[in-house]
């Protein structure tokens, strides 16, 4: 491991969003784009696990990258048949946290069997002008998942590392959501070099 990467490890790893992580088994896969570092992030939980469900859900106004190449709820080319949509929250809306939970339960009812991966924004980047999640909302969806045994993986490309107002450097640690893993970049390259991570 050169030095600069072992000092970076080193630095990041006391603000993942996990207790104990000298304990854990975790890695760090560096990508040079976000989009890249979701596929990563994705890859890595499902191979971490003998499991046939597959399919990634993702929000339903969600953006995680290029639109025909990448996870995310809009593509006008074709269908994406690696994943399905769920509800959320929409900024300007009126939110009644007990209907969204009731349709996300639906939900998981009709995709658990095929789902393998829940793709969370936790604040919302550029599909909803930085909108958060109710706090209360976001960590229900979190539980159900994973009370169904579907992997949750945080896309904090946008708001990760510290450009969320949580003084924390993960909003994922801020409000305790526990991810199976998390995704970083923008900020880590300094809007200079292109790099991201899982």
């Amino acid at each position: 491991v050169p030095e600069a990467l072992a000092e970076f490890i080193r630095a990041l790893e006391p603000h993942l969003p996990w207790e104990n992580t000298g304990e854990l088994d975790w890695c760090l896969s560096l990508q040079l784009e976000g989009a890249s570092a979701v596929w990563a992030a994705i890859d890595m939980v499902l191979q971490s696990a003998n499991t046939d469900r597959k399919i990634v859900a993702v929000g339903q106004v969600s953006y995680h990258g290029p639109p025909s190449t990448s996870f995310g709820s809009r593509c006008p080319l074709w269908e994406k048949t690696h994943q399905v949509t769920y509800p959320v929250p929409i900024a300007g809306e009126t939110v009644d946290e007990s209907l969204y939970v009731e349709n996300f339960r639906s939900f998981l009812d009709e995709h658990e069997d095929r789902v393998g991966v829940l793709l969370i924004e936790p604040q919302w980047g550029s599909s909803q002008a930085a909108f958060p999640w109710p706090t209360d909302l976001l960590k229900t969806y979190v539980a159900m998942a994973k009370a169904r045994g579907i992997f949750v993986v945080c896309d904090e490309i946008m708001c990760g590392l510290g450009r969320h107002g949580k003084r924390s450097l993960f909003v994922s640690k801020a409000l305790d959501l526990d991810p199976d893993a998390i995704t970083f970049g923008k900020a880590i390259g300094g809007g200079v070099y292109p790099i991201a991570g899982a």
